[in-house]
Formats: C-alpha cells, structure tokens, sequence
C-alpha cells in the first residue's frame, strides 16, 4: 500500500506544483481510502518531506560510495556529492520539487538530519590529511562540509545558477577551508 502511495504522490509532485497538489489527487492516483494516506503523512507537506528524505538517504548512500572512492578525502567527496546532486536523471523529481517549494516559499527542511546518522558515514573519512582528532569534531564538520554543500546544490538544482558556476563556487569554498584544515 505504501509503495502506492509513494509512487502516486511522486505522480503528483511531477506533474503539479506544490499548491497544486492535493491529497484528494494523491489518493485517487493511489486508488486508497483517504485514511491510508494519513497513515504514512500528515499532509502534503509531510509527504514532500518524505519525498526529499529518500533524496537524502541515496545521498548518504553516494556520500559513503565516494569516500570508499576517494580513499576518504572530504573535499574530493564534497565535489562528487555536489556533482551527484546537480546531475543524476533519477534527481528531476526533487529538482522540480525543490523548483516549485522555491517559487511558493514553502520550506520543507525545517527537520536537519541528525548527527548519529553521519558517524558510519565520518569513520570512512580519511582524518590523516584534517587537523582534526576528536571524532565529534570531525561529526561538526561534516556538517560544516554538508552546509556549504547543500545551498549551493539547490541554488543550481531549481535552476537559479548554472551547474558550472555552483561548481566552482563549491571549489573555492572548500578551497578555503583546506588552507585552514588540511595538514
């Protein structure tokens, strides 16, 4: 059932912008009573929340792939991740999602991931090339990391610069960030 109605709000949040999207719709597309949606969401904002969580854990998910590839150098994984975001073909939906969540000011990313789901993902970091020692350091700047990745994604994702020109943006800011972190 769920898998229903996941692919029906997808449907949904492809075809309509935020306001246009209704759970009436996302219901009728799923064929379920209207109950069954408010077993899974609360509403539509919780529903693109989802949406943009799985986004995230794919993310997290490449995130580990590139450091593995990296031999865990951060700033090499920064680049990857910002590069994964702005140009995978299976992102359009969270690219049209965060498009239209930009046009009518909605915020959905009220709830940041937290912390612990990141210590798996920083024990793969190569921390012999950070002046960092403390694993909880290097927990907050990974945060840090994701920050300056995270707007500038966006930014490029609903279209409001170029890839090109967010990809250096991102150089330049982690550029300086290794003057002071790196070893």
């Amino acid at each position: 059932k769920k898998e229903k109605i996941e692919k029906a709000i997808t449907d949904e949040f492809t075809k309509n912008s935020f306001e246009q999207v209704s759970i009436s719709n996302i219901i009728q597309r799923a064929q379920i009573p209207r109950g069954s949606f408010y077993q899974y969401f609360e509403d539509k904002k919780d529903a693109v929340q989802y949406i943009i969580q799985k986004f995230i854990i794919s993310e997290h998910e490449k995130v580990w792939e590139l450091l593995q590839e990296t031999n865990g150098d951060i700033f090499e994984t920064a680049i990857g991740v910002y590069d994964y975001m702005t140009n995978a073909s299976e992102l359009e939906l969270v690219k049209h999602i965060l498009e239209e969540l930009r046009k009518s000011n909605t915020n959905v990313f009220e709830a940041d991931i937290k912390f612990d789901k990141k210590k798996n993902i920083v024990k793969a970091v190569n921390k012999d090339i950070l002046k960092i020692e403390k694993e909880d350091d290097l927990i907050y700047f990974f945060r840090i990391i994701t920050d300056i990745i995270r707007p500038i994604a966006i930014e490029t994702m609903s279209k409001r610069i170029e890839p090109e020109k967010g990809k250096k943006i991102l150089e330049r800011e982690l550029e300086i960030l290794k003057r002071g972190m790196k070893k």
